[in-house]
């Protein structure tokens, strides 16, 4: 189960990935769909306690996608950009014909993230990981946590050796970076383009580290650290 506050509005909402809520799972060949309920891989979170098939060694986690989407008229784009489409919401082209923005010269790679300024909120305001406490309730950081990226995975660059594996990739003229608010007792994990008084951004690009070939081709990790949003 995934639960939403509103801190803005004071509304809260949650979703069961279920099959009596119409989850489904695809066959990898024909398509076709199959009603699903998603649970867990594993009961506890430690090290080693990672899906097989997973790009990242994802545990409990949040995850941002990119390189995806760039906004803009058909003619706005690069050939590797296509499709593009007119709307209905917003003119834009999807990357996907060669996979992703895999030149890395979307707007995805473009130092016009949210940076948590008074004009402009960032893009995601995270409290947490919590696990369980003793009352039953989600309240209980992890002590640890760590960044990741696969954009590895995705450069042309990166060889099985480890080399030509770059953060930000080449081709990019920005790479979003994982960042910390601490302000008084309240702590926050956000992600885009952070800077200023109360924030903690872990050396920018830096905190994703080396590659680790082992896990996946081309991902880099910062290792695991001791959860900030813990006070000493």
């Amino acid at each position: 189960m995934t639960r939403i506050d509103d801190v803005t509005t004071g509304q809260s909402g949650f979703m069961v990935a279920s099959a009596s809520n119409g989850y489904q799972s695809a066959n990898p060949n024909t398509c076709a769909p199959t009603n699903f309920s998603f649970h867990p891989e594993y009961a506890t979170a430690k090290i080693g306690n990672f899906v097989p098939w997973a790009a990242l060694q994802a545990n409990v986690n949040v995850s941002f996608e990119l390189g995806h989407f760039t906004p803009g008229r058909d003619g706005d784009h690069d050939a590797d950009d296509a499709p593009c489409f007119p709307g209905p919401t917003l003119p834009g082209c999807l990357n996907f014909a060669q996979g992703g923005d895999i030149d890395f010269d979307g707007s995805s790679y473009l130092a016009d993230w949210p940076n948590r300024t008074e004009d402009n909120a960032t893009s995601a305001a995270i409290r947490g990981p919590l696990s369980v406490s003793s009352n039953g309730q989600f309240t209980e950081p992890y002590n640890k946590v760590q960044f990741e990226t696969e954009v590895g995975a995705s450069e042309s660059t990166c060889m099985p050796d480890g080399s030509g594996c770059v953060v930000p990739p080449q081709g990019a003229a920005f790479y979003p970076f994982y960042a910390v608010s601490q302000d008084g007792r309240s702590c926050a994990f956000m992600f885009g383009n952070l800077r200023g008084k109360g924030i903690n951004n872990f050396g920018r690009d830096r905190q994703y580290g080396h590659p680790k070939l082992e896990w996946f081709f081309g991902l880099s990790s910062g290792g695991f650290r001791s959860n900030p949003c813990i006070p000493n």
